[in-house]
């Protein structure tokens, strides 16, 4: 497949294509193209991207951050991208507490499924307990563990 482009004067050319590797975050601009072909081709198969993040902190009375769940809404969905809660309250039901206020926020959105996943020292004996189910997993990932996916229809 030959890629055709016009230049300043309307001539057809087919530029020398290379690799560019970088570190980090890209930069704003071309993250913006990658990000803009994205969303123009989700949109042309009929599902326009708008994803919002949904921020939900434990804070004591000193405004200092014991807990919080941080989620992407995306269409129907809700993706739990991190859960964390301050080893002295861990066991105390916050987790619980949480994941339940996220849940409740999804729906309020429409959002009919979520999904994360949890290594095993993490929290996937958690996960289960709140009603997800594990869909897939990657065994020995990192070495010696393994990392389990879970989702559950709200």
């Amino acid at each position: 497949m030959s890629i055709l482009y016009l230049d300043n004067e309307d001539n057809f050319y087919m530029p020398n294509l290379t690799f560019e590797i970088t570190v980090g975050r890209p930069k704003p601009k071309d993250y913006r193209v990658v990000a803009d072909g994205m969303l123009s081709y989700h949109a042309k198969k009929g599902h326009p991207r708008k994803s919002e993040v949904i921020n939900i902190f434990l804070k004591d009375k000193y405004k200092k951050v014991l807990g919080a769940i941080i989620v992407t809404v995306l269409w129907n969905g809700m993706e739990i991208n991190s859960l964390w809660v301050h080893e002295s309250l861990r066991g105390q039901g916050w987790g619980r507490k949480l994941l339940e206020a996220a849940e409740k926020e999804g729906k309020i959105r429409g959002c009919t499924i979520a999904y994360t996943n949890t290594f095993t020292w993490q929290a996937p004996e958690f996960y289960k307990k709140m009603g997800y189910k594990p869909y897939g997993k990657l065994d020995n990932f990192p070495k010696g563990y393994s990392l389990t996916y879970f989702y559950k229809k709200l």
